[in-house]
């Protein structure tokens, strides 16, 4: 069984050489972006949101203390008959309110809940993009130092060899004889009984 491989350049070793740096460099890229948003909305859970939603329940609960006083004067007020006037409106708009109020002051303590719950969830993404970035941190610089190496072995294997143009140079298992196989006037020798002979004519001549 030929173990040979036929070396005519390093081109082939370059482009995927090339071709892994770019997968690489698309990975980290990929991983900076995720990892990048994931902490952006951690920091929106903690800082921001809760900031918006506190801002929200104050400014809200100043209104609804607006309204309630509305409907406190209107209550006080009488009619030209001397009757109380109608609060429908003013009573919808203090429910309104209160309604608003409350929702400010649930999502308040959603996001508390979700702050905690989200670091829980944060662990979880990072490691699951570990072993992403041990490909991309080791596994792809490693394989690149490999590749020039071997790239590096196949130049300084053809500079050396004597056959030159288009040749194809055969590289064999330690135990097999190289042969020049685009130099058709060579003649292989094999050796019999400790003399040299000529493949197609007798010994006895």
């Amino acid at each position: 069984m030929d173990s040979g491989a036929n070396l005519q350049d390093a081109k082939t070793l370059m482009a995927a050489k090339a071709m892994l740096i770019k997968a690489g460099q698309e990975f980290a890229t990929a991983i900076e972006e995720a990892q990048s948003d994931a902490e952006r909305f951690g920091m929106w859970l903690n800082s921001e949101g809760p900031s918006h939603w506190e801002r929200q329940r104050r400014l809200r609960t100043e209104k609804l203390n607006m309204d309630r006083s509305a409907l406190v004067r209107k209550e006080m007020q009488m009619t030209a008959d001397g009757r109380p006037p109608s609060t429908v409106d003013e009573r919808k708009t203090v429910q309104r309110s209160e309604e608003a109020v409350r929702h400010a002051e649930h999502c308040l303590r959603q996001l508390r809940k979700w702050a905690i719950e989200y670091q829980r969830v944060l662990a979880q993404f990072r490691a699951g993009f570990s072993p992403l970035s041990t490909y991309v941190d080791q596994i792809v610089p490693a394989a690149v130092i490999s590749l020039n190496r071997m790239a590096q072995a196949i130049d300084a294997y053809i500079s050396t060899s004597p056959v030159k143009g288009d040749s194809t140079f055969q590289i064999l298992s330690d135990d097999a004889t190289p042969l020049n196989l685009n130099n058709s006037d060579s003649t292989a020798h094999m050796r019999r009984g400790g003399s040299d002979a000529v493949p197609g004519t007798s010994t006895n001549e």
